[in-house]
């Protein structure tokens, strides 16, 4: 029998127009209120209600143990699930609001992080089944004002996050003819170790699955900490026509309630890097940014690599610059 280290409270939060917000907070069994450290709140993407992320949260809280210093919020936005609204009530930034205030009275000595933006500009949402107990959550742009003609990509956002900055990344390609899918990883990566951390075999499965589920094969651009997984997943599928990896990408494949890595040799992504060829990879540093990549890190996957591979620095990341890197992958393909 499993014992679980963490208990549920279900509540309402009501906003300042007066709805109720149906939430469920995930915190560790045997750690006080006044003893936890953060509030992480994950915030669905419309229309999905809060199931979608309640196997993420309960995941993330198991594994930080009984005593662990952060509890999980989820929630139902106005007009899905058991809150109250209505479909064409998309006024979120007031759902957001209440939860804020709500989670500074009652753990004011908590740092509350919001995963997520609830709203996209162009994408549909979508839920695909991968295997049994797994799910991928994502963001599809349709090509704008072509038939499909450029390949596909998929766009892997930071963990825990997918943010106007990646919505407006996404909608650029979407505009310029591809269509794109979005991924937060990390909702993908808790769904689909719930049963048992994820061996690359496990990644290799999935990723053959979606690649089946896409209109083309697909260049992956992956974000810092999810650029670990999309250099095992490119390495591992050649389906996969390149990869653009931006940032810290070993950090991304450690967690070992996620990843099967007792033996560090099994992610040791310098192993993965090399298998890329003769596909395009290209590195880019994030210069300035936290998670924008370790200089001997990046040295050693450029080193790793074949041609034809990149490396390039920079002080921001902008469509500009992925569009350029995005173009130098299709021509380097076709060669």
């Amino acid at each position: 029998m499993t014992i679980l280290a963490y208990t549920e409270e279900t509540f309402g939060i009501l906003t300042d127009d007066q709805l109720y917000l149906d939430c469920l907070l995930v915190k560790p069994a045997a750690t006080p209120d006044h003893k936890l450290q953060a509030i992480r709140v994950w915030v669905s993407k419309y229309p999905l209600t809060k199931e979608s992320v309640l196997a993420c949260a309960q995941h993330q809280v198991n594994a930080g143990g009984p005593d662990g210093s952060a509890a999980h919020l989820v929630f139902d936005l106005r007009g899905t699930g058991y809150s109250d609204g209505f479909n064409d009530d998309t006024r979120f930034e007031l759902d957001l609001h209440a939860v804020g205030e709500w989670a500074k009275e009652r753990f004011p000595q908590a740092a509350t992080t919001f995963l997520g933006s609830p709203t996209l500009t162009n994408g549909r949402v979508y839920v695909w089944p991968l295997r049994e107990g797994g799910v991928i959550e994502s963001y599809y742009y349709p090509p704008a004002g072509r038939k499909l003609s450029q390949p596909c990509l998929l766009y892997l956002a930071t963990y825990g996050q997918f943010a106007p900055a990646d919505d407006a990344i996404c909608d650029s390609f979407a505009a310029a003819g591809f269509a794109v899918y979005g991924l937060d990883p990390l909702r993908y990566l808790l769904h689909a170790s719930g049963k048992r951390p994820l061996t690359p075999q496990d990644l290799e499965k999935d990723m053959e699955q979606l690649v089946q589920m896409l209109p083309s094969s697909p260049i992956i651009i992956a974000r810092p900490l999810a650029a670990g997984l999309g250099l095992v997943w490119a390495a591992r599928v050649e389906s996969v026509k390149g990869l653009i990896s931006i940032g810290n990408a070993q950090r991304g494949v450690r967690a070992a309630h996620i990843f099967y890595n007792h033996n560090p040799h099994t992610y040791l992504l310098a192993r993965y890097a090399r298998k890329l060829s003769p596909r395009p990879l290209a590195i880019i540093k994030h210069e300035g940014h936290p998670l924008g990549g370790d200089e001997d890190e990046l040295n050693t996957l450029m080193q790793s690599s074949l041609p034809p591979h990149r490396l390039e620095r920079t002080s921001e990341i902008t469509p500009t610059l992925l569009h350029n890197l995005v173009r130098w992958v299709q021509a380097e393909a076709k060669r």
